[in-house]
């Protein structure tokens, strides 16, 4: 074979080396070497991956765009599995979520089943949901042929031939498990399974976002609800010491606390006074003065000082006193009303509690609605003094 039989061509681009030691199209040397002009098809093969994609394309932005158009968990939920079911062509599709606390997997949402086959019983023991588990999409072809399959009878009543189960991930934490079911054996290819996996993906970051929602509005009702209940309360009377009272009870109730406490500085302002106290026992009220404690002392520069040890932490004088008594988290406030100093709030409880900065910010203007009535009160008892 002589030197000019060998074509250089680009292992990559497909160019060809010409003997000006140019790179050319190969459309373009074959044309320019005399074997016509050539024009743009698409063979079969190609004609159907790039249809294939296209359609998958398609498909995956159709599902996003639905499962993330609310912040609903339930509708999430419900929007993941009737989409699936649409994109995917499938016969029917169910979704359970890992109960963290039991480590079972608990049904959230199906659709395309009836209540008998989602109600069959556990699956735990299924190994396609083991795997699943593990972070593998796994493929049942054919359940009828299935020797393992627990619910091979079920499935048979169900018209159920086919279950592809994808793991549901968040940050390499499987959350749960879509299940896709068909009527016929269904054989599902790489491109499939790639493509499963994407959806999977989008559907546990819309339910991961749904449930950070849901925790939020629901965290955000229940502060709105103590707080409604803390300033009714102390807005029912204007006596001092029924105000101090009604403080120290009722935001353990509300709160989840074990115990408060109220000091307020006397006259000269250089000395605290406890003035009001529930929860807590006579022996622990009576340990000695806290003035020097550094918590205190943060709390009367108007820092609040949240301590999740007592019993370790060395801003607490009292730890002895404080283990005995079952104190174990504690939450040190100041109490101002109109820029003025009243005191200290105290929030203790019975578990350990890391008070987060919301939570922190939160008990602060509970702190000051009770620092406002308490100035309230004092006022009203200074004009009845006056009056008298």
């Amino acid at each position: 074979m002589s030197d000019k039989s060998l074509i250089p061509i680009c292992s990559w681009c497909k160019k060809i080396r010409t003997e000006r030691d140019n790179w050319e199209n190969i459309e373009e040397y074959l044309t320019n070497i005399g074997f016509g002009v050539f024009t743009h098809s698409m063979c079969p093969t190609c004609a159907e991956k790039i249809f294939e994609k296209k359609v998958y394309l398609e498909s995956y932005q159709d599902i996003c765009k639905a499962i993330s158009s609310s912040l609903s968990l339930d509708e999430v939920l419900n929007l993941i599995v009737k989409n699936v079911v649409k994109v995917m062509n499938v016969k029917a599709s169910m979704l359970r979520l890992l109960d963290t606390e039991t480590n079972k997997l608990e049904v959230a949402a199906f659709h395309g089943l009836s209540e008998s086959y989602v109600n069959k019983g556990p699956v735990e023991c299924d190994a396609s949901i083991e795997d699943a588990l593990k972070g593998k999409a796994v493929s049942v072809y054919d359940i009828t042929r299935d020797e393992g399959a627990k619910y091979k009878e079920e499935a048979i009543k169900e018209g159920i031939r086919s279950i592809l189960s994808v793991p549901l991930r968040i940050d390499n934490n499987v959350i749960g498990v879509l299940r896709m079911y068909t009527s016929e054996p269904v054989k599902y290819t790489k491109e499939d399974l790639n493509f499963v996996a994407a959806i999977a993906e989008q559907a546990a970051i819309a339910i991961n976002n749904a449930r950070i929602f849901k925790t939020r509005i629901s965290k955000e009702k229940e502060y709105l609800r103590v707080f409604e209940a803390v300033t009714k309360a102390v807005s029912s009377t204007l006596k001092l010491e029924e105000v101090l009272n009604l403080i120290v009870r009722k935001l353990p109730e509300v709160m989840n606390l074990k115990a408060a406490t109220i000091r307020l500085l006397n006259e000269t302002g250089d000395k605290l006074l406890l003035v009001a106290a529930h929860g807590l026992s006579e022996k622990y009220l009576s340990r000695g003065p806290v003035d020097t404690e550094v918590n205190v002392r943060e709390a009367l520069q108007l820092k609040p000082t949240a301590i999740y040890d007592v019993s370790s932490d060395p801003r607490v004088i009292y730890q002895k006193e404080a283990a005995e008594e079952g104190i174990k988290s504690m939450l040190t406030l100041p109490i101002v009303a109109r820029g003025r100093l009243l005191g200290v709030l105290r929030l203790l409880t019975g578990v350990h509690r890391k008070f987060n900065e919301e939570e922190i910010h939160f008990a602060a203007s509970l702190a000051e609605v009770c620092g406002i009535a308490i100035d309230n009160a004092r006022m009203y008892e200074e004009l009845s003094k006056q009056r008298a």
